[in-house]
């Protein structure tokens, strides 16, 4: 099974998606049990193109309800799935 992707997912390309089902599968975790959300920001003003996309990502982990929803930042030169790695590992 997948990670259930909800709002904005379509601007994320498949590659990263996929990205992240193989990091959760890495840490252990059944990425069914994962619910993503991505949200669009607002274009920064004066940005090229590429740099102007920002979103929010929020993670939550169904299987531990009682965990708080994860949320980074997204867009050029975020690399939210390292983010998320790093914070999965150092909550164990």
């Amino acid at each position: 099974m997948h990670v259930e992707w909800q709002g904005d997912h379509k601007m994320l390309g498949d590659d990263v998606k996929r990205d992240f089902e193989r990091e959760l599968k890495k840490l252990g975790s059944d990425p069914s049990k994962f619910l993503v959300e991505v949200r669009r920001e607002p274009d920064v003003e004066g940005a090229d193109e590429l740099a102007a996309i920002r979103y929010s990502v929020f993670i939550t982990d169904l299987a531990h309800p009682e965990k708080d929803t994860w949320k980074l930042p997204g867009g050029h030169g975020k690399n939210w799935i390292e983010q998320f790695s790093k914070i999965a590992l150092n909550r164990r």
